[in-house]
């Protein structure tokens, strides 16, 4: 039986008068991809962000590995954040830093590796993602497709146990997308991380995701296999899926 790793239990988040969250309740398995998918403004950020403790809850917990991560302490969050890679919408490099900074801030910050050790794990991490030869060079002297790589060798400088994909594929064309789907699987493959993608691209979803987890309304209206989600015929599931503005999802 599959390992849970983190589970959500009935999570509330609300901004003002607008009930983002309304309890919702996830399984997420170690070593799996899931996506998590939904109309924009559905609380998939607001997901993610509880699971990485950048935001709080109004009620319900986060529990990762079995502890309720927003009951830590300052300092045992702070060591629990360190299991986790986040690679940002649009890499979010470190324009000002070359590529070899940016993948050697954070084990610089919380290791004592020496340089030359720094240097070798950031070779391994850049290789791990395809690249090589572009420690010297500024995020600007890069492709689009690489600074996505770049962002992802960072992410996984520390060897994290989770890493958080924020619209891994918005903004790219098809034969991008298509390749960040293959360093998402890859890099799952080699690691063992458990990933969570929030993606509006179904293509990606179909191509990558072990399981799938549809946020309406608030709660998770369906968590299946991407077959399950071809074969739905929940007329919310249907709509989202085949990208019609015909049925019960309102186009606002």
């Amino acid at each position: 039986m599959a390992e849970v790793h983190i589970r959500l239990e009935n999570l509330c988040k609300s901004f003002g008068a607008k009930h983002v969250l309304r309890g919702v309740n996830l399984d997420i398995y170690r070593g799996e991809i899931l996506y998590i998918i939904g109309k924009s403004g559905s609380g998939k950020s607001v997901t993610l962000k509880n699971i990485a403790a950048l935001m709080r809850p109004d009620s319900g917990r986060v529990l990762i590995d079995g502890l309720d991560i927003h009951a830590l302490a300052e300092a045992e969050l702070n060591q629990l954040r360190r299991k986790m890679g986040v690679l940002f919408q649009m890499a979010a490099l470190f324009d000002s830093m070359s590529v070899f900074e940016n993948v050697a801030f954070a084990p610089r910050r919380f290791t004592k590796m020496g340089e030359d050790e720094l240097r070798a794990l950031v070779q391994q991490k850049l290789e791990l993602v395809g690249l090589r030869n572009v420690e010297h060079l500024n995020p600007s002297a890069l492709s689009q497709g690489m600074q996505k790589r770049v962002g992802l060798a960072r992410a996984i400088a520390l060897d994290p146990e989770i890493v958080l994909y924020d619209e891994p594929t918005t903004g790219v064309d098809p034969i991008l997308a298509a390749a960040v789907d293959d360093l998402i699987r890859t890099l799952n493959a080699k690691t063992g991380v458990t990933s969570i993608v929030i993606s509006h691209d179904i293509n990606s979803v179909f191509r990558t995701a072990h399981r799938v987890a549809m946020l309406y309304d608030g709660v998770f209206r369906l968590v299946g296999t991407p077959a399950d989600f071809r074969n739905s015929d929940d007329p919310v599931v249907r709509q989202f899926i085949d990208g019609s503005a015909h049925g019960p999802i309102p186009i606002l």
